[in-house]
């Protein structure tokens, strides 16, 4: 039977070097627990370590082929040192750089943008959109790695770094720059034989139908942030999308912040002896009282019954527009001609038409 540590790499006992190695880079790629992917397993990684911490020092092998485990037990000084040096190469292979080095030039996936438009009513409750987005997914049938089989070569452009040093002349002297390997595109890998079915890119483009929900309150302009529904990336974590909403106008209301404003036109008889009327705003239908002597121009504040927004619901603000008739009758004629008479006395314009009433 395979020993533990041929197992955990999945190697056959008479396996090269190049073969454990070429394994531990594979294994140390799918469970490293940074590496952001449904497979990432710290307690495996840390087996694939410490198997291949034994099986790559060709004095440790030989112990543990012969006594097993208990054969190299208590072993470290220059083995073990040798080993993080082993470690540190194939880190730099697979992730560019050590551990600490990996983060920093993880690249995540593009993000997506989408454009949608809602109604003022859809924004003061919320509502949820279906959009159907093309998004690059990773390749199923490679793992993402670009490679027919999942067999790659160490890219020998950039010796696995996945970034190749640049230096230039420049009127201050020589410049020294770092930038992005074009020929394994920053993986540091090269595919043996490129997948058939993305063409080694490793990613693969899909129509998805992905549900939103437009937050109650949104405001013209805004946008709504979904994690990692953007591309995904072969060197870090999917981008986002992003749905941009644009509130449409409304012929009713002025929307300021959180706060509505819209008219209520007046005949002069409302005006005048006062009135109830009906607003209906995206929050309810309300009734409105319309004081007596209401002036042109007035404003009316229904508190609470604006927008939603961060410290509360804001206000509807009812303008009051009191329409003058063109045409006179007789009857308003003599009301208007008796105001004027008494225009010098202290009676109002509002008063002597509700006395000739």
């Amino acid at each position: 039977m395979t020993k533990e540590y041929y197992r955990t790499l999945g190697v056959n006992e008479d396996a090269s070097q190049d073969e454990i190695k070429k394994a531990y880079r594979k294994k140390a790629k799918k469970y490293h627990p940074d590496s952001n992917s449904d497979t990432a397993d710290e307690e495996k990684f840390k087996k694939i370590n410490k198997a291949y911490d034994v099986l790559s020092d060709e004095d440790k092998r030989k112990k543990y082929d012969q006594f097993g485990k208990q054969g190299v037990e208590g072993h470290a000084g220059r083995g073990k040192r040798r080993a993080a040096s082993n470690f540190q190469d194939i880190f730099e292979q697979i992730f560019g750089g050590g551990g600490r080095r990996r983060k920093r030039r993880q690249q995540k996936g593009a993000n997506l943008k989408i454009q949608t438009r809602i109604t003022l009513e859809e924004a003061y409750k919320g509502v949820e959109k279906t959009f159907e987005v093309s998004r690059k997914h990773e390749c199923e049938a490679c793992n993402g790695t670009g490679a027919e089989n999942g067999d790659t070569t160490t890219c020998s452009n950039c010796d696995g770094e996945g970034r190749v040093q640049k230096i230039e002349r420049t009127p201050l002297g020589r410049a020294q720059t770092v930038q992005e390997c074009q020929e394994c595109n920053g993986t540091g890998e090269i595919p043996d034989e490129k997948c058939s079915k993305c063409s080694g890119k490793g990613l693969v483009e899909k129509e998805e139908q992905i549900t939103v929900d437009i937050p109650e309150g949104v405001r013209d302009g805004q946008k709504v942030r979904i994690e990692r529904k953007g591309n995904a990336s072969k060197k870090g974590r999917p981008g986002d999308l992003y749905i941009f909403v644009t509130v449409e106008a409304s012929k009713e209301f002025e929307r300021r912040d959180s706060d509505l404003f819209t008219t209520l036109d007046l005949g002069l008889g409302d005006a005048v002896l006062g009135a109830e009327a009906e607003i209906d705003a995206p929050s309810g239908t309300y009734s409105v009282t319309v004081p007596e002597g209401a002036q042109p121009g007035q404003v009316l504040r229904l508190s609470g019954k604006g927008m939603p927004g961060r410290r509360g619901y804001g206000d509807l603000f009812v303008k009051l527009d009191v329409e003058i008739p063109e045409d006179v009758s007789e009857e308003d004629e003599e009301i208007f001609e008796k105001h004027k008479k008494e225009k010098k006395t202290d009676k109002s314009f509002f008063e002597t038409v509700k006395d000739f009433i």
